[in-house]
């Protein structure tokens, strides 16, 4: 989980506090767990309960950086959009070349995500995923495979509808300018359209900005959902199965 969720997985975040933080956190946890199996350590079995183990956190994890590519995503858009997709920055989480729109959004996920506690949040749904999903030969199945394939298509429309607005404005504009140099060629209007374009784009962001924070809670509420209910239907799959042997 550590090598894959947001704000851990981060760049910037030195591998040695990533190392300290999980043993921590599982000196911490241990001693509440339920009864572990009782497997050969060097078997097929302890490795398949290993490989089960690494997929739930990394899992968990990547549910969270798909919440979070949706704000990136809808800075690249609004970016495009108003002719700013030239200037790029690298991104501290993940290295890459992002606009800088993107990186707008992403550094205000990022802070909201740790105002209201959401890493917290992660840790305490590792430690019930224990629980809810007890360590064993069987991990994630088919299904809560193809719940976190099928969250991910909505990934794009959830990133269109957050800057539905704004694109809506600029367009507007665009179509304007568009109309003016029909009208009146001599004017030339794309010559100083392109920086009252970046203007307004800079305008529509800040009055948008705080319509985020609603909208990145319902995201957060529905990713943490998704995960619990990716659990729960592994744990009731593999009681299906074990009614099934007995």
């Amino acid at each position: 989980m550590m090598l894959v969720a947001p704000v851990f997985s981060a760049k910037s975040m030195p591998v040695k506090i990533r190392i300290a933080a999980a043993i921590a956190i599982t000196m911490v946890v241990a001693p509440i767990l339920p009864p572990l199996p009782l497997v050969e350590f060097i078997s097929g079995e302890a490795l398949l309960i290993l490989i089960h183990q690494i997929l739930i956190g990394a899992i968990m994890g990547f549910a969270l950086q798909l919440a979070f590519n949706i704000f990136v995503m809808s800075g690249h858009i609004l970016a495009m959009q108003a002719g700013l997709g030239f200037s790029m920055m690298n991104s501290p989480q993940d290295g890459v070349q992002v606009t800088v729109v993107g990186q707008l959004y992403l550094m205000l996920a990022t802070l909201l995500y740790l105002a209201m506690d959401g890493h917290l949040i992660l840790i305490r749904e590792v430690i019930n995923s224990f629980n809810s999903l007890p360590i064993g030969t069987s991990g994630i199945s088919t299904t809560g495979y193809w719940m976190l394939i099928s969250w991910s298509s909505k990934m794009f429309l959830s990133a269109v509808m957050m800057v539905l607005p704004a694109i809506t404005a600029l367009l507007m504009v665009n179509v304007s300018f568009g109309v003016m140099a029909k009208a009146s060629p001599q004017l030339n209007p794309f010559s100083v359209g392109f920086l009252i374009t970046i203007i307004l784009a800079f305008a529509i962001i800040y009055v948008t900005l705080p319509t985020l924070i609603p909208y990145f809670e319902k995201i957060m509420t529905d990713i943490f959902q998704l995960v619990q209910n990716i659990l729960l239907n592994s744990a009731e799959t593999i009681s299906g199965s074990s009614a099934g042997v007995k």
